[in-house]
């Protein structure tokens, strides 16, 4: 794409992901331009950080949640600046975090004269993506976007649908198919709710809806809650972990008898990546099938107030946790009736519900995603399903590998879509370093030393 302006890359989607690779981008190259394109209204944030519930905190505490991985004391700076702002045991709310990226997107608009005016946001769902001149044509409504590198950072992508719910409940307002848009004048006096899932998002929307009065029962197949963070942080745990799913097991039960478990899988997240690609296919399947769920409980734990207001709600009978399959859900006059089969149990259990969410979390099988520009770049072969099943397939550099199993040229994703090659990327802490290397292979791959743009299309 011949020009007389340095590299456009465009970013699809401005939450975490987006915008600190937009920053990065920014601050690697002097000279590529950078086009943020996100549907909602709100810029930074993402659908995690935008949220004004006091009950939602941090995951992670503040000290390791600094958007920049060569600056941990970044967050804890600004922090001190701010009039007010609320934590517990170290772990601030998510919205005071939204905020924070809010003004690493204001500061980035306006203040740094180097990066300034080298970022433009629109706002808009993009639709379909397309070569264009030796780049890309991304359209947004009835914008086109044209860019020298696009790169996909949508976050999680929508819930997946769990089966057996039939398609009346699926269409009346006793069911709540996305937790992230629960409308909570709309449940109205439900006082009894059935959530699908027991993890995180299942705490959340717990935490959202709670009343006096009012029961939740959360099913999953395992009946599994997060486990805690420690109040304090426990010592570190050095140990080295390798092999199969199976060795890793049971070097993990080894270490967990003389230290934290905490810090054990603390120190197993930080090889996770590297374990992961030395797997093999089939002990990953082996991994998701059989590991996953213990995997899940004890690395995405809950900040410790939330662990003590989910233990009092569970103590008081507000929260029943089940573990069973879900195996229908139908309306019965002005509530809905859900039937489950008990975990080693082959007769199912119903009862009654005023509403039913699904905290399932985010779809991982791509082809079943309802994301315009997802279904429009897979039909086109730009990019395929990675062989695992957990989002798109991508090489180590975050490229996409298209339909024919070569690399799409200057198409990229990074986040959760790219599980599928680096397994731990949801967290802040592994989403900043990704955003830092993605940043530097796409502006290298731009950028000739004298600003201009390297193309390899044809």
């Amino acid at each position: 794409m011949s020009q007389d302006h340095g590299p456009r890359v465009a970013i699809i989607g401005a939450g975490f992901s987006g915008l600190l690779t937009a920053i990065q981008l920014l601050k690697r190259s002097p000279v590529v331009q950078v086009t943020l394109i996100e549907r909602r209204d709100a810029f930074g944030p993402g659908v995690a950080y935008d949220t004004g519930n006091p009950g939602h905190l941090l995951n992670v505490r503040l000290d390791n949640m600094s958007a920049f991985p060569d600056r941990p004391d970044h967050l804890a700076n600004w922090l001190a600046e701010q009039p007010s702002w609320r934590a517990q045991d170290g772990f601030i709310t998510r919205g005071v975090y939204g905020d924070y990226l809010r003004h690493l997107l204001a500061e980035t608009l306006e203040g740094n004269a180097d990066e300034a005016g080298r970022m433009t946001l629109v706002q808009g769902e993009a639709q379909a993506i397309d070569r264009h001149e030796g780049g890309w044509r991304i359209m947004v409504g009835a914008e086109v976007i044209v860019a020298d590198a696009v790169i996909l950072a949508l976050g999680n992508l929508e819930p997946a649908s769990p089966p057996g719910i039939d398609a009346a409940v699926r269409a009346s307002a006793a069911y709540v198919e996305n937790p992230w848009r629960i409308d909570t004048a709309a449940v109205g006096a439900g006082r009894n709710i059935l959530l699908i899932g027991s993890g995180l998002t299942m705490v959340d929307a717990v935490l959202t809806l709670r009343r006096p009065g009012r029961r939740f029962t959360a099913l999953s197949r395992h009946g599994l809650l997060p486990r805690g963070h420690a109040t304090v942080p426990p010592a570190p745990f050095d140990g080295a972990f390798s092999g199969g799913p199976s060795e890793v097991l049971s070097q993990v039960r080894r270490a967990v008898l003389t230290h934290d478990w905490r810090a054990v899988f603390d120190r197993l997240r930080h090889g996770a990546r590297d374990l992961w690609r030395a797997w093999t296919p089939q002990q990953k399947r082996r991994f998701l099938r059989h590991l996953r769920p213990l995997w899940d409980v004890h690395r995405h734990r809950t900040a410790p107030g939330v662990t003590r207001e989910i233990a009092a709600m569970l103590a008081a009978g507000d929260l029943t946790v089940l573990a069973g399959k879900l195996t229908g859900v139908v309306l019965d006059d002005d509530s809905v009736e859900a039937a489950w089969r008990p975990r080693h149990r082959r007769r199912p259990i119903r009862d009654r519900f005023d509403l039913v969410i699904n905290c399932t979390g985010p779809l991982g099988v791509i082809q079943h995603s309802a994301e315009p520009v997802i279904r429009n770049l897979l039909a086109q072969g730009y990019g395929r399903p990675d062989p695992i099943g957990l989002g798109l397939e991508v090489d180590q550099g975050g490229q996409l590998i298209g339909g024919e199993g070569a690399p799409t040229p200057d198409l990229y994703a990074i986040g959760p879509l790219t599980r599928g090659a680096f397994w731990e990327m949801t967290a802040v802490p592994d989403l900043r370093g990704q955003a830092r290397d993605l940043a530097a292979v796409v502006a290298d791959r731009l950028t000739n030393a004298d600003g201009s743009v390297r193309s390899a299309w044809p």
